[in-house]
């Protein structure tokens, strides 16, 4: 991480006045619900301020306060303390470059902040498998600006699938995977958009958390996309013939980076969040 530089935050509505400006004031990060590396690491890779919030004491914790540290590559980080009455939003407008796209990232369960949705240009959650068909609902009625990191995630296995396909129309899908996490049921959603077919889950083994292999295949033919090497690749099959291929190991912020590339969501993400699937009360 760069080094930083840290200084004393000022408060009231002109406080962004106060502030050094940034290379990029036309985007912006927010991070909830600890989050501090994440907001480190987007306001280093765009150079433009990010914001992660944390308890305050005391005072703070009473009337809301903020510290700013600044990158030398000419980011900011900025920690928000709070405000025990106020709401979130209340604090952070005053800070907000005026023309900034905010991106808001809640990694927890689907909530959608009212006041802080209408400000952001994305509402990014990171669902795992916490309650997926609930979320997937309430992140569907939520509207075109929230999207999950499943849809990054799956972006790797996406490209792989539809290189070792070409132009053959599959008529069957598997997933092999070892619960029903988001990236199974987005990926069940993209096969059904990309191939108009219901995704067969089957269960991988126990060590497995998510999604394993991809299967397709129709009338004397059968392509595979699987993960190998503890994650770092993947070793597609054609029939008897296998080859590997690397595959991008990404952390938390490393998605959220890619994502915040991606502004506004992709279409598609939105309909693959409806999907058909066979087996599903087999797995996980």
């Amino acid at each position: 991480m760069e080094e930083a530089v840290k200084e004393k935050g000022e408060e009231g509505p002109k406080a962004w006045e106060a502030l050094p400006s940034v290379p990029n004031p036309s985007l912006a990060f927010l991070g909830l619900s600890g989050t501090r590396k994440e907001a480190e690491k987007a306001a280093s890779a765009f150079s433009c301020r990010a914001f992660y919030v944390e308890e305050g004491e005391g005072k703070e914790r009473e009337e809301g306060g903020f510290s700013l540290s600044s990158l030398s590559g000419g980011g900011q980080v900025i920690s928000l303390k709070k405000p025990k009455e106020a709401p979130l939003s209340h604090l952070l407008f005053p800070l907000l470059p005026e023309e900034a796209s905010l991106a808001v990232f809640d990694p927890g369960r689907v909530e959608i902040k009212g006041e802080l949705y209408s400000m952001s240009s994305c509402y990014i959650t990171d669902l795992g498998s916490r309650e997926v068909l609930k979320n997937f609902s309430l992140l569907k009625q939520a509207g075109k600006k929230a999207i999950d990191l499943s849809w990054i995630k799956s972006e790797q296995w996406r490209e792989r699938a539809k290189a070792s396909l070409l132009s053959m129309p599959p008529s069957f899908f598997e997933i092999e995977t070892g619960s029903l996490d988001a990236l199974a049921l987005i990926l069940a959603g993209w096969g059904r958009e990309e191939f108009g077919l219901p995704a067969r889950f089957i269960q991988a083994p126990s060590y497995s958390s998510s999604v394993r292999s991809l299967a397709f295949g129709g009338p004397g033919w059968q392509r595979s996309v699987k993960e190998a090497d503890a994650g770092k690749a993947f070793e597609i099959g054609d029939g008897e013939r296998t080859f590997k291929t690397p595959k991008r190991v990404l952390d938390r912020g490393d998605l959220l980076i890619r994502q915040m590339e991606l502004l506004p969501p992709d279409p598609l993400y939105f309909k693959c969040l409806e999907f058909e699937a066979q087996g599903a009360k087999d797995v996980g």
